[in-house]
């Protein structure tokens, strides 16, 4: 999902120095004032460090600004460049061989791979095996990393879909399948926001819905072996859907205006939001931004979040949830693969987590999960009931898996409601 408004105004942002007052954006500060005996110290020869670093974040140019501050204060001479062409960002999942379009076609010494595609990484003989350098990790997390026994990638960031609601709504908050919440919304007339639509996103929302009916092993299999589409998996979308307004959740424009769901959802348009744990961020952010005491928007402290409902009670359900990992590239060696090493472990380490995610005031943490258990972070509510409910999640790790998402949401989309508006789907469905 892309915003170009918003990532003008993160260029913004950088010009004006991220000027804040939180204790946050004190310790960032605190990071990235380098001291000028530093670079007096040794005397370096300049080394370039290129780093491809995962683009769908909340303020990418800034989180990467605060990594290459800190990390260049502490290594004179080295200069960190984040690659930003169009296969690193815009076309990250576009698994193109044809038009040789996507992040595997990306040339750099640090790649944050979406476990979605580190098989792909791996087969391609792209990255080399990685020793973790924590050892705080959830064993599901180290798991989907992990290939033919290797480790190819120190997970960063943990993703997945989580329902976030108003704090005092016991009924949804017990709500254990999809049948009683979208029940228990009919009953008030109210509504759910989700984002169904987007190749990426709604191959991901299938594989979540046929892995509940068949598990995920199973349910990678059948996909990628592009088996005919489960009635029973695209039921449980729709009935999901079912809760939806008119005109929403499956809106082209809507999926590519980023963050709008979730601010929707704080200015109290639907009781329930699903979405990535970064995205309430954003609604978060328009709270701060835009709502006034009388505007009836909801503050950090009312929200709620937990894992999403079953599909079935009877049916022991795991979850879908992926790993952002970073990776080296298999040529390097010598001193150019000792420095990116080290900038993957200061990466993931504790200060450069609370530089990242602190919240910068007026502004809540960005709430990007951290992979590693034993962060913590200040002043952040939700990260104990995010953490929770990403807990045991399993991750689809098979090869192609990214490219045969993306095909068989092509076939899905037609089966779902099609927005009134959304002619191009509309068009290509009756192709079909």
């Amino acid at each position: 999902m892309r915003n170009p408004l918003l990532q003008a105004s993160v260029l913004l942002l950088l010009l004006l120095g991220h000027v804040g007052l939180s204790t946050g954006a004190r310790a960032a500060g605190t990071e990235q004032d380098c001291p000028a005996e530093a670079a007096k110290q040794q005397t370096v020869e300049p080394i370039m460090l290129r780093v491809a670093l995962y683009p769908f974040v909340p303020d990418r140019l800034a989180l990467f600004q605060k990594i290459e501050a800190i990390f260049e204060c502490e290594n004179p001479g080295v200069n960190v460049v984040l690659i930003s062409s169009p296969n690193a960002t815009d076309n990250y999942y576009d698994d193109d061989d044809a038009k040789k379009k996507g992040i595997q076609f990306v040339d750099a010494d640090v790649y944050e791979i979406d476990t979605v595609l580190l098989s792909d990484f791996v087969n391609l003989g792209k990255i080399a095996p990685i020793e973790l350098p924590f050892d705080d990790l959830a064993s599901e997390t180290v798991e989907a990393v992990t290939r033919n026994s290797n480790v190819y990638g120190v997970p960063h960031w943990l993703c997945g879909n989580f329902l976030f609601y108003r704090k005092s709504d016991a009924a949804i908050a017990n709500a254990v399948t999809w049948k009683e919440l979208v029940g228990t919304l009919r009953k008030r007339h109210a509504t759910l926001l989700v984002d169904l639509k987007g190749r990426s996103t709604l191959g991901e929302w299938y594989l979540t819905a046929l892995s509940a009916n068949v598990g995920l092993d199973a349910a990678q299999t059948q996909i990628v072996s592009k088996a005919p589409i489960d009635t029973n998996a695209v039921s449980y979308l729709q009935q999901i859907l079912s809760a939806c307004a008119v005109g929403f959740c499956r809106s082209q424009a809507l999926h590519e205006n980023t963050g709008f769901y979730a601010r929707a959802f704080v200015r109290g348009h639907a009781a329930v939001y699903i979405g990535y744990s970064e995205t309430i961020y954003y609604g978060l952010r328009e709270v701060a931004d835009n709502c006034l005491p009388t505007s009836g928007c909801m503050s950090e402290g009312e929200i709620a979040v937990r894992a999403l409902p079953r599909f079935d009670a009877e049916k022991a359900e795991t979850g879908v949830g992926w790993v952002d990992a970073l990776a080296i590239d298999a040529k390097l060696s010598g001193k150019k693969k000792d420095l990116a090493l080290k900038f993957i472990r200061r990466a993931v380490s504790d200060d450069s987590y609370a530089a990242m995610l602190a919240p910068e005031w007026p502004y809540a943490s960005r709430y990007l999960l951290p992979a590693r258990r034993g962060i913590q972070i200040p002043e952040a509510p939700l990260y104990s009931e995010l953490l929770k409910a990403h807990a045991g999640r399993g991750t689809g790790t098979a090869p192609h898996l990214n490219q045969a998402l993306r095909d068989v949401a092509q076939t899905v989309t037609c089966a779902l409601p099609i927005d009134r508006d959304d002619q191009d789907t509309k068009g290509s469905c009756k192709l079909q």
